[in-house]
């Protein structure tokens, strides 16, 4: 039985079902690492600004020392839009091609969340390459923090003095004598004050290539020491979560890439300084029959699948990344 004009209602609320199925089946590791924010401006503008650091002496009569919280840096974002059409056919609304029309709806859903992951998870595979990147609509994306460096940097700057601060781990495989090299970055770690900051890595970020999937599950679930043939207690034991995003490993188009298979990142992910800001939240339309939603020509109903959203890493001291060329 063909579906006629009077059954649209119905057919937009099954379609709708099954784009926010395929939406929501998406995982969002990428997304977990971010702070996430409405935001109906089409730009904003976030700064960074330090505690004044330890609290001095206070003798009796005398007045309290006045705090200086001091001003970092500034991160600037500008909201892109992102979206996919797609048809309901004369044909498959004629024969009753239910399938063929789930499968569009579901594929709009699909490409929807796919696309943001793809970003956000680029944030940091380019980050660990350099300071901008080409995305595939051919626009340059800024991949460096409020400072006006990459992302992972060893020169990162503070506005209080001419202290630089380190948070790449180099091309360092990861091993626990790698790990305890980026462990030890944040143990040199300052506020723009040139105060030190204690930051509490939590996680490691690698992609899914499963030399890399596999030594860190080894690593964090051995009962022994993971790295020595003697029997000793595995320290890190249940010391962080492991985060696979798919998509690390990639070219700008989203093509699997044999750079940054290794790569790996270790994170204090308390700490929301990568930032995500939506003014249109991923959102499914399909545009109603004889009011420019069905086109002349062809018959078909059209439907679409859109968002709106920045995103950017303001400061890089909850952070610390290796561009590893091997395990």
């Amino acid at each position: 039985m063909p579906i006629l004009t009077t059954q649209f209602n119905d057919l937009v609320k099954n379609a709708l079902v099954q784009w926010r199925e395929e939406y929501e089946s998406v995982e969002k590791n990428a997304r977990q690492l971010y702070d996430i924010l409405p935001n109906e401006n089409l730009t904003s503008e976030h700064s960074h600004i330090d505690s004044p650091g330890f609290a001095r002496r206070k003798d009796e009569g005398s007045s309290y020392t006045v705090g200086s919280p001091r001003q970092g840096y500034t991160l600037n974002l500008t909201k892109s839009r992102i979206g996919l059409r797609d048809s309901v056919t004369w044909e498959m609304r004629k024969y009753d091609k239910y399938r063929q029309i789930e499968k569009k709806m579901r594929g709009l859903g699909e490409s929807t969340a796919m696309r943001i992951e793809l970003d956000l998870t680029h944030m940091f595979t380019f980050g660990l390459q350099g300071s901008t990147y080409t995305n595939m609509d051919g626009e340059t994306v800024n991949t460096q923090t409020g400072d006006a460096l990459a992302i992972f940097s060893d020169s990162h700057t503070i506005t209080g003095s001419s202290t630089t601060v380190d948070n790449s781990n180099g091309t360092l495989a990861f091993n626990r004598t790698n790990l305890e090299a980026g462990e030890r970055l944040f143990r040199n770690m300052v506020n723009m004050n040139d105060v030190k900051v204690v930051p509490k890595p939590d996680t490691i970020v690698t992609g899914d290539d499963p030399a890399i999937v596999n030594v860190v599950a080894e690593f964090m679930r051995s009962q022994t020491a993971p790295d020595t043939a003697e029997r000793a207690i595995n320290v890190y034991q249940g010391k962080y979560r492991h985060i696979i995003l798919p998509l690390l490993a990639t070219s700008n188009l989203g093509a699997p890439s044999a750079t940054g298979r290794y790569y790996w990142m270790l994170m204090d992910t308390k700490h929301k300084d990568a930032i995500l800001e939506f003014s249109e939240m991923p959102t499914f339309t399909m545009a109603t029959p004889g009011n420019n939603g069905e086109e002349f020509d062809t018959d078909d109903w059209k439907a679409k699948s859109s968002a709106s959203y920045a995103y950017g890493v303001l400061d890089y001291k909850w952070l610390v990344g290796s561009a590893a060329t091997s395990v």
